[in-house]
């Protein structure tokens, strides 16, 4: 008595005959599955980015515009500023003409009042009768105090003209500028000095303020 002889397995409903599939979803339709989902995964980290790459572009877009915009306003309230500077500076310029406008005109007419005949040059002889009716004016003025021809007559030709008037008279004031000055100064030691410093401590510092 033997044993029956080997039966051949019935072929399977996936592969060759005498073959069984493969349990668990292996084979080829298990790669793809996975390749499927692996590309979807992929497609979706790059969206991510590319979201994210959006968002940070469209937050660097936004600092920008609100940088720029900023400036703008800024630059336009430096340009009011400038604005409102040159409008003073002007208002400064035309009261300064003005002024000076002023001084000149009074300047040119105290130089035609001895101009008797209206040349625009003052002699000897219409500067001496000037002063003489200026002299019986103001009695109370000394003599000496009054200027000469001389003073005003620069170049020494004999008459006076309008520019060596004026140079006489910003010398005359120049020199009681300076010396307006210096009388603050006498004040200003005389009101500090100390009353028990000595006369020859007083004459030094008098000496050094007077030059």
């Amino acid at each position: 008595y033997g044993a029956p002889p080997p039966q051949p397995m019935a072929p399977g409903p996936g592969g060759p005959p005498g073959i069984a599939p493969a349990r668990g979803g292996g084979g080829l339709g298990g790669k793809l599955a996975f390749l499927t989902i692996g590309a979807g995964a992929v497609k979706a980290f790059d969206t991510f980015q590319s979201q994210k790459k959006q968002r940070e572009h469209e937050s660097q877009l936004s600092k920008l515009q609100t940088s720029v915009a900023v400036k703008r306003v800024e630059s336009e309230q430096v340009a009011q500023q400038l604005q409102t500077c040159y409008q003073t500076v002007r208002s400064l310029q035309q009261a300064l003409y003005e002024s000076e406008q002023e001084a000149l005109q009074r300047d040119y007419e105290e130089f035609k009042a001895p101009d008797s005949d209206g040349d625009e040059r003052i002699s000897m002889y219409e500067f001496g009768a000037y002063i003489k009716n200026y002299m019986k004016a103001y009695p109370h003025i000394p003599e000496e105090d009054y200027p000469t021809f001389d003073d005003f007559d620069r170049n020494g030709d004999g008459t006076v003209t309008f520019k060596e008037w004026q140079a006489y008279l910003k010398e005359q004031k120049a020199e009681a500028k300076s010396s307006k000055a210096s009388q603050k100064g006498y004040e200003g030691l005389s009101k500090t000095a100390d009353k028990s410093q000595s006369f020859a401590e007083m004459y030094r510092k008098l000496k050094a303020a007077g030059g």
